[in-house]
């Protein structure tokens, strides 16, 4: 499995620093972050980084009125809800999205798609008609289509079967799955159900990538995803649709740093670290093998809090580490995926007891929260699906 980079605001060094970095690497662009100038130079700089692009039309509300997004020229002007329906006002909103993705310099179209807040002849129809636009547009490569679930669908397995089943007859190479919820999910339904559409997809043959992801999606390499997408700031880690109507969360305000420990799957802020360091433990943090560049100066200053540690580093650094796990998340068979990833809860576990055990607590961030529903929703996976992943692994 793959971690892409979902553009988000304040990305733009942080994408070129990383694709540098790395060597390789997919970003997904966003016209809410992006204005079209910047889309065309920065996605002509990532190319020459050896870099990748997909762009999101980000149709999930037509009504939204954030600036930035209405300026595009693939947005809808003077939306009215018919315009979903009408098969040639679509294809003419397409041949504007399929000249971003020409001058963005794209491997594959994502077909946008409004929020499904129920999975129902009005939403399936506006799938079908996005569909047949982007047949009749998008035909030069392969096209992922989106599925954007509101929160309520994924706590609904009937829900989520209907999708996959529909879903067979779409003729497309991939889905790009966007769900609704929150960052570190506490709900076993809500994980399994999105465990399970994700394998149902993968199934059919086709690429899946989860946008709006965080390190608690790495369990969806059981479901054989091909990629998940995070970013810095968590409205780019979890979906919530209200982004793309108010600017509110670009203000600059004061925001605690957290530093991300891959084997706890937690994140810390700086106070926890220094906690950390009087008790000796600091170390114990470090990710295990090389240490990268970011957080060189926090595990060597007097006190974490005094390192010069900053938001920027913090971002790189958990960025680094969670392609690190995506690298080696997926295994040659479906029992030893799943095998690797309930042992990465059992330890995340462990070692966070073992912290407390040291007075080191952290309950902003902790994936102690949240463990048991992944190792539940891991369970649930392996008795829906588990016989077919076996098999298609």
């Amino acid at each position: 499995m793959d971690l892409f980079l979902q553009f988000g605001h304040g990305m733009l060094d942080h994408c070129r620093h990383l694709i540098t970095k790395w060597g390789e690497g997919t970003v997904i662009l966003s016209p809410r972050d992006l204005k079209e100038e910047q889309l065309r130079k920065f996605s002509t700089e990532l190319l020459k980084m050896n870099g990748k692009t997909l762009f999101d039309p980000q149709y999930y509300n037509p009504k939204a009125n954030h600036k930035n997004l209405t300026q595009h020229v693939h947005w809808f002007e003077d939306f009215k809800t018919d315009m979903l329906s009408d098969i040639n006002c679509i294809e003419s909103q397409f041949k504007e999205i399929k000249s971003i993705n020409d001058y963005s310099n794209t491997y594959a179209y994502i077909i946008p798609s409004v929020l499904c807040d129920n999975v129902d002849k009005i939403w399936i129809d506006i799938q079908d008609i996005f569909l047949e636009a982007s047949a009749r547009v998008f035909n030069d490569k392969d096209k992922y289509i989106t599925i954007a679930l509101k929160k309520e669908v994924l706590l609904d397995e009937f829900a989520i079967e209907k999708l996959v089943e529909i879903s067979k007859d779409w003729a497309v190479d991939g889905f790009y799955i966007v769900p609704e919820g929150g960052y570190l999910i506490e709900n076993t339904n809500w994980l399994a159900n999105l465990a399970i559409l994700v394998a149902g997809l993968k199934i059919q043959n086709k690429k899946v990538i989860i946008g709006y992801s965080n390190h608690q999606m790495l369990f969806l390499a059981c479901s054989k995803a091909d990629a998940i997408a995070s970013g810095s700031f968590l409205n780019v880690r979890s979906f919530n649709a209200g982004k793309f109507n108010t600017s509110d969360e670009d203000s600059i305000s004061r925001r605690s740093i957290w530093y991300y420990c891959p084997q706890a799957l937690s994140e810390y802020r700086l106070r926890a670290l220094d906690a950390a360091k009087k008790e000796g433990v600091l170390d114990d943090l470090k990710p295990y093998g090389t240490t990268n560049e970011y957080i060189k100066t926090l595990f060597s200053s007097t006190m974490p809090s005094t390192s010069g540690f900053n938001e920027k580093l913090a971002f790189r650094h958990y960025l680094s580490e969670l392609k690190q796990q995506c690298k080696i998340s997926t295994k040659g068979t479906f029992q030893d995926t799943l095998a690797h990833h309930q042992e990465l809860l059992d330890n995340s576990l462990t070692f966070i007891q073992q912290l407390k055990k040291n007075h080191v607590r952290e309950s902003g961030r902790s994936f102690e929260n949240v463990i048991d529903y992944n190792y539940d929703a891991l369970r649930i996976l392996e008795r829906e699906m588990g016989v077919l992943l076996k098999r298609k692994w």
